[in-house]
C-alpha cells in the first residue's frame, strides 16, 4: 500500500492552497464591481491561501499546521459572508410567508448535527498533545462553520411577493444546498487533518485509526446525501413550477 510521503503532504496542502487561491481570485474578480465588500474579502482569502502555499512549499510551516491556517482562512471567509448576507437582508423588503416552517429542516438540521459531532474524533489528539494548537484551530473552524451552515438553514425565508410558490421552493433548495455544502466541508477539514496526523506519528493507536475510518465515512455519506437531496428538491421545484 503507497502511503504519502512528507513532502507529498506539502505538495498536497500547497494544491489546494494555490486552488483556493484560484477560486477566490475569480470571485473576487467577478464581484468586483457588483459587489465591491464581497470582492475584498475573496482578493483577501486568495492572499492568505497563496501565502500558506508559498510556506508550505518551502517548509517553513508543518503541512498540519498549514492545512490549520488554511481552515482558518475559509472559515472566516465563511463568517464574513455571512454577516455582509446577514445585513443585506435586514434592508430588503420583503413578504412573510403564511405557510409555518420549522427553524430547520430535518436534512439540513442532521448535517449540521454530524458537523458538531465530527469534531469529537480530535479528543485524543488534543489530550495527547499531538498537534494539539493545531486540533484546536481546526475544531474551531469546523465548529465556526456548522454554526454558519446552522444559520443559513434556520434563516427567514426571502420571498419577494411575485411568485411566492416557485420563491419558496427555490429558497428551500438554495438554503438547503448551501448549509449541507458548509456543514460536509466542515466534516471534510476534520477528516483531512486526522489523516495528516496520523501519517507523522511513530505509532497510530487503534482509536485513531476507527476515528479516521469514522471520519471519512461520515463525510463521504453526508456529502452524498448533499448531493442526492439538491437534486430531488431540484426536481420537485420543476413539478410544482
Amino acid at each position: 500500500m503507497h502511503h504519502l510521503t512528507s513532502f507529498d503532504q506539502n505538495l498536497l496542502v500547497a494544491a489546494v492552497a494555490f486552488l483556493a487561491t484560484i477560486v477566490y481570485g475569480i470571485l473576487g474578480i467577478r464581484n468586483r464591481h457588483c459587489d465591491a465588500p464581497y470582492a475584498r474579502a475573496s482578493f483577501c482569502t486568495a492572499f492568505v491561501a497563496f501565502v500558506i502555499a508559498l510556506l508550505v512549499l518551502s517548509q517553513v510551516v508543518s503541512p498540519v499546521v498549514s492545512y490549520s491556517l488554511l481552515c482558518l482562512a475559509l472559515a472566516g471567509f465563511q463568517l464574513a459572508d455571512l454577516l455582509k448576507d446577514e445585513q443585506a437582508r435586514a434592508h430588503r423588503r420583503r413578504v412573510a410567508s403564511l405557510a409555518p416552517r420549522p427553524a430547520a429542516e430535518v436534512a439540513p438540521r442532521l448535517w449540521v448535527a454530524l458537523a458538531v459531532a465530527s469534531v469529537l474524533p480530535l479528543t485524543p489528539y488534543v489530550i495527547l498533545n499531538e498537534e494539539r494548537a493545531a486540533a484546536t484551530i481546526v475544531a474551531i473552524c469546523a465548529l465556526v462553520m456548522a454554526a454558519i451552515a446552522w444559520r443559513i438553514a434556520s434563516a427567514p425565508r426571502q420571498l419577494y411577493g411575485e411568485h411566492i410558490q416557485s420563491e419558496r421552493m427555490s429558497d428551500r433548495r438554495s438554503r438547503t444546498l448551501k448549509a449541507g455544502i458548509t456543514a460536509v466541508i466542515a466534516m471534510g477539514s476534520i477528516m483531512v487533518f486526522i489523516s495528516f496526523v496520523n501519517f507523522n506519528l511513530p505509532a497510530v493507536l487503534p482509536l485513531q485509526r476507527t476515528l479516521l475510518t469514522v471520519s471519512w465515512w461520515t463525510w463521504a455519506l453526508s456529502g452524498a446525501s448533499v448531493i442526492l437531496y439538491s437534486v430531488y428538491l431540484g426536481r420537485l421545484g420543476d413539478s410544482t413550477s
